[in-house]
């Protein structure tokens, strides 16, 4: 393959050639071969996740249906089966809790997250300035409509909640800087590290044949090309592969020595078009809980499967029975009547003079109030199992303290389920990002006397505050016990046991406090001195 040049976000500048050198085509061909085949594998290994995934999009959310991928896909687009839904308490209940995480975790109307300095790291007004913009310019980045991350990541909760794994796209894109977009599970395979991190994502999906060859030109295969110029609108299955790089040197800045490989290549002819490389992994798949050895999650779909299944049952044996009392069967006579029976209003049905046979309705007793106490205690089953009853909004009555303390309990609550969202997809995106800026130079430059690796997130979630609040509370109960030791101008010299500085920083911290309201430590001892010196 020829060579070409890397743009600064870590991804192959696709306006270079992509064909492959001929001595290089073998070796592009074993490549393209390899890939076809780890996704074989990977697709067997998934076959035994997709019914599952298939009854619960029937059964909770149709157009969710992941059973089709690549052309197959097409076919169904704008079409949702929905005959299996007869109650909307499960769809309803799954989009209040996609929002709640929204709320809760991407809230585009609060800061979500801050960048702290580690611990040990040197702080100066130098490092806070640029931690300062950088968190702006990041939180500009995530609620900008440009990049479409409001827009998509709603999606990624429904998947999330749904599915219990959602897979999200973040690339660089050169008028927005970053894209992203939520990839159906339906078209991706996962696989993980011996770590359990998700490090493999095969992507197979479809585009035109014009689209194909005006992206690859020359690498595209000649059944492609020649579909392009014949049947343009034909479709064409491709497959995006990202993986670790086993054999790369990693002091060349070739993107084919980039840390994670990146292949696209045609399905049916086995043609790679581009061989390149991504600094960072592209993608995010988060899993709502996860049982070991399985690289795709369970969420509270999985859970309520079986209360979704009878309800639905129930609410369409409840309706057919409501209809049969509106509407009961007759019994008529073998002989009496002449012509069909008209059973609708008004209709008239004519019998022989004399005959004393006539219509009666056949006796219908359903008790509609049974069942519908039954169905209700499984839609508030349903309602549990995704949280409702956890993110349900606090009554009016009661202390502003109390309505603090049961929302702080219900953030412990949720903390976690929630944690491993943390660690899958928002650690992993805030610094997928971070470093797409930092090398478009849309960050200011990095300090010098900051080390590489200094940074940290401080999530500003309510569930992180929650979490912070009970810790903070240990420290006041810490501070009110040793209270009585302290009195009388601490006669037994407590506080030599402790720390000052690093409690009152750590009690900021604790509470929110944005890192531009306290001094750095340069600026506190400056002020230490000149005090002395007074």
């Amino acid at each position: 393959m020829s060579a070409r040049k890397t743009t600064r976000t870590g991804r192959t500048d696709r306006s270079g050639q992509n064909a492959a050198a001929p001595d290089a085509m073998p070796q592009a061909r074993q490549k393209a071969q390899g890939v076809l085949d780890r996704l074989a594998a990977l697709r067997a290994g998934r076959d035994r996740w997709t019914p599952v995934w298939r009854e619960l999009a029937a059964q909770i959310m149709p157009r969710k249906d992941p059973s089709e991928t690549g052309q197959g896909r097409q076919a169904t687009v704008g079409r949702v089966d929905d005959t299996a839904v007869f109650d909307s308490t499960p769809a309803h209940s799954l989009e209040l809790l996609a929002s709640a995480l929204g709320g809760l975790l991407t809230n585009p109307a609060l800061p979500w997250f801050d960048l702290r300095l580690g611990r040990g790291a040197p702080d100066s007004e130098a490092a806070r300035t640029f931690l300062t913009t950088c968190r702006e310019r990041l939180l500009a980045i995530f609620n900008t409509e440009a990049t479409g991350f409001q827009a998509c990541v709603h999606e990624l909760y429904l998947d999330l909640c749904l599915f219990g794994t959602a897979v999200l796209y973040v690339e660089p894109d050169s008028e927005t800087l970053a894209r992203f977009s939520v990839r159906p599970l339906g078209e991706t395979y996962l696989a993980e590290d011996a770590r359990g991190v998700v490090d493999t994502v095969i992507r197979t999906y479809s585009l035109t044949a014009r689209q194909v060859c005006r992206q690859w030109g020359e690498a595209c295969s000649p059944d492609v090309q020649k579909l392009a110029l014949e049947t343009p609108d034909a479709r064409v299955d491709l497959a995006h592969a990202v993986f670790p790089r086993e054999e790369r040197d990693p002091a060349s800045p070739a993107n084919t020595d980039f840390p994670y490989a990146c292949f696209f290549l045609e399905q049916a002819t086995g043609a790679l078009l581009e061989e390149s490389g991504y600094l960072e992994m592209p993608y995010m798949c988060p899993r709502w809980a996860k049982a070991a050895g399985e690289a795709y999650g369970r969420g509270p779909g999985h859970t309520a499967l079986s209360d979704v299944r009878v309800l639905n049952a129930m609410s369409r044996t409840a309706l057919m029975a409501a209809e049969k009392m509106a509407d009961p069967p007759l019994m008529v006579p073998d002989d009496g009547f002449l012509g069909p029976v008209r059973s609708g209003p008004g209709g008239l049905s004519y019998y022989r003079a004399g005959s004393q046979d006539r219509i009666e309705a056949l006796p219908i007793r359903v008790d509609l109030s049974a069942i519908e106490a039954m169905t209700e205690r499984r839609r508030q089953s349903i309602r549990r199992i995704f949280l409702s009853d956890q993110l349900a909004p606090e009554a009016a009555n009661g202390t502003a303290t109390e309505a603090l303390i049961r929302q702080s309990e219900k953030m412990r609550i949720l903390g976690p389920v929630l944690g491993r969202m943390q660690t899958e997809f928002l650690a992993p995106l805030i610094e997928r990002v971070f470093n797409i800026l930092l090398r478009e130079g849309e960050l200011p430059p990095w300090p010098k006397a900051l080390p590489q690796g200094s940074l940290r997130v401080a999530y500003a979630t309510p569930v992180a505050q929650a979490q912070r609040q009970a810790e903070a509370e240990n420290l006041n109960q810490a501070v009110r016990y040793l209270a009585p030791l302290l009195s009388g101008n601490d006669p037994f010299h407590v506080l030599d046991n402790f720390e000052p500085d690093a409690m009152a920083r750590h009690a900021a911290e604790l509470f929110g406090l944005p890192a531009e309201y306290l001094r750095p430590r340069e600026a506190v001892e400056s002020l230490r001195q000149a005090r002395q010196r007074q």
